[in-house]
């Protein structure tokens, strides 16, 4: 595979994962809105002079209500609807939610401190057809329930001592201990939600690398149609033996890009909630890269010193896309992907000029150049027959046994050496070659 391909897949593989880790990072942010939300809307409504006992602390349980439903709402991937709003008319409905086609359900909420007060006054007549709530530990009933349940999403229960304490914390600093009161993202995101996330942009990651990896075979048949003026089956058949692997390779790609950037805005990799997807995409693509590499180097068909030359070129191309590339085309979009492509290509032409100065160094001083310049004192074969050496080849070597019974020793005068030295030369691929 050529250098330009290689790293055009790489930076499409860097672009769609960039992407999908976005993706998720946005269904966070919005799950973050709709809890920003519902703290806000507490805190306006006992933003008065009511009594806490009496009513502030019913009337924040509305709130909760009404807000811990929408964050669940966007928690599950429903979007804008459906979406319950608490009311704060005269009307006995406390909380309305609608749905997604225009259905409505009225709902009812009572937060008294004792449980059988809250079934008598909810269990009036006027409140008849609406959903019943009342405090958490407080169902005596299958009339009642202590959350609100309604179109695919349900709010969060509520203790009635908690309401209290939500009305104290608003009143006093005008926000609440969220950690305590469940009202993080780790708390309300679940891991099937990061999975379900993961897995759409995944999808999404697959057909848009496989769109963009398409290009340069795309490219080639035109061109060689221009030339040849035909166009034949076999023109595609490069095409559809790459299109399986690239859609693999790129879902790959973008899944775990917005597998690990749903992880990190759940929090389970401690402080760092606040990393860019890009720089997770980066990340995973040379993670996967120095893997492949690997393996190949364990199977023989690349030797280590390449496979460790091929991991630092990806590295150093990754952070040439994510730097100069950006910096110079920074659009959104497809503009980032040229921008990655620029990188990546000014990166490959640092790293060519670079190599032939460092293996012209290693040619002249034997340096290896930690590892990565193979001094190999064997020239191949194929290399000695294609420069008009004779090869010998020896199958097998059967030596005789060699019986000594005298060893007569004579005096020899070395009157002159002749010694002719030799520079090295570099052969190719960073291996030094010694021919005598």
């Amino acid at each position: 595979m050529s250098s330009f391909r290689r790293d055009f897949r790489q930076s499409a593989e860097y672009f769609v994962g960039a992407v999908a880790g976005t993706r998720v990072n946005d269904y966070g942010d919005r799950v973050q809105g709709k809890l920003d939300e519902c703290v806000r809307k507490m805190e306006d409504i006992v933003d008065n002079a009511k009594d806490l006992s009496k009513w502030a602390k019913g009337d924040v349980a509305e709130a909760w209500h009404a807000g811990t439903y929408n964050v669940d709402v966007v928690r599950r991937g429903l979007h804008t609807r459906p979406v319950a709003t608490a009311l704060r008319d005269r009307s006995p409905t406390d909380v309305k939610v609608e749905g997604v086609y225009g259905q409505e359900i009225d709902v009812q909420i009572k937060n008294y401190a004792d449980a059988e007060v809250n079934r008598d006054r909810i269990n009036h007549p006027k409140y008849d057809g609406h959903q019943k709530v009342v405090p958490e530990g407080h169902v005596v009933d299958s009339q009642h329930a202590d959350r609100i349940r309604a179109f695919g999403a349900e709010s969060v229960p509520l203790e009635e001592p908690a309401s209290r304490d939500l009305v104290k914390q608003l009143r006093e600093t005008g926000d609440v201990e969220r950690e305590r009161f469940g009202l993080t993202i780790a708390d309300r995101i679940e891991w099937e939600d990061v999975f379900r996330e993961a897995t759409t942009a995944g999808t999404r990651a697959a057909i848009l690398g496989a769109v963009l990896q398409t290009c340069p075979y795309l490219l080639a048949i035109a061109k060689r149609t221009w030339e040849t003026g035909e166009l034949s089956a076999k023109d595609f058949v490069p095409l559809a033996r790459a299109l399986p692997t690239t859609l693999l390779r790129s879902g790959v790609a973008g899944g775990l890009s917005a597998a690990v950037m749903g992880a990190v805005r759940k929090g389970v990799l401690g402080s760092t909630r606040q990393v860019h997807p890009t720089v997770v995409a980066a990340a995973v693509v040379l993670a996967l890269g120095a893997f492949r590499t690997s393996a190949k180097a364990a199977r023989d068909e690349v030797t280590w010193p390449v496979a460790a030359k091929r991991i630092s070129e990806d590295a150093i191309m990754l952070a040439a896309a994510m730097g100069v590339g950006q910096a110079l085309i920074p659009i959104l979009g497809l503009g980032a992907l040229v921008g990655n492509i620029v990188g990546a290509a000014m990166a490959r032409l640092a790293i060519d000029k670079v190599d032939s100065v460092v293996l012209g160094v290693a040619a002249d001083t034997g340096w290896t150049v930690f590892g990565l310049v193979d001094q190999n004192y064997t020239v191949p074969r194929e290399l000695l027959r294609a420069s008009g050496w004779n090869v010998l080849d020896i199958s097998t070597f059967t030596p005789r046994p060699l019986e000594v019974r005298r060893v007569r020793l004579r005096t020899i005068e070395l009157k002159k050496i002749d010694m002719t030295v030799l520079r090295r030369g570099v052969i190719s691929f960073g291996r030094v070659g010694y021919l005598a």
